[in-house]
């Protein structure tokens, strides 16, 4: 069987955690570890509406926002006002994005909204992972990417959320990258 006739993916990660703790690091790694095993691996944000509405933001004021940046501050607005017109859009967008992948490993690093987004996910058989790390180790993190505004009001109660498994990432990228291995061996043997 291809991973394109198979109905549903293998695995379905969704990585929790502070901004800054290294959850798109880890995403990254769980591509490396699946590729290694042959297999697929995509990465389905729950926030890409949100990152299209910041580019177009700051395309409009004629401002470039370059790759990869943030402006935590403005998507967390614009994510409060989305879930007030239509509290749902976000998570199913998402879901419907997430299930027209082929991929063997769907891997989700940005869920914010632990009342709506991550109970959807979980209930539809998506392992959670938080990944942790000490406050002041973040910080730096989130200052060497430069991004525009820094916010971690979204990630309010990330860690009173119940979770399958924990990885602390207060070590090197090579910890990290070894850490998340573990866990996909771990995780696939089941």
């Amino acid at each position: 069987m291809t991973n394109t006739d198979r109905p549903n993916p293998v695995l379905r990660l969704c990585m929790i955690g502070h901004s800054g703790a290294g959850k798109s690091s880890a995403a990254a790694f769980v591509r490396s570890a699946v590729a290694r095993r042959s297999m697929s691996c995509e990465v389905v944000k729950v926030a890409a509406p949100l990152y299209d509405l910041q580019q177009a933001f700051y395309a409009r004021l004629g401002q470039q926002l370059p790759d990869g940046q943030q402006d935590q501050q403005l998507l967390e607005a614009l994510a409060h006002w989305i879930r007030k017109r239509e509290g749902q859009f976000l998570v199913e967008d998402f879901l419907a994005r997430a299930a027209a992948t082929h991929a063997d490993v769907l891997v989700n690093d940005d869920v914010r909204s632990y009342d709506v987004d991550y109970p959807q996910l979980r209930c539809r058989g998506w392992t959670a992972v938080r990944i942790t790390a000490p406050d002041e180790l973040r910080g730096k993190r989130l200052a060497a990417k430069g991004y525009v505004s820094l916010s971690d009001a979204s990630t309010a109660g990330v860690d009173a959320v119940e979770v399958d498994y924990e990885i602390c990432n207060d070590g090197t990228l090579i910890d990290l990258e070894s850490a998340v291995a573990t866990l996909v061996e771990r995780v696939l043997a089941c």
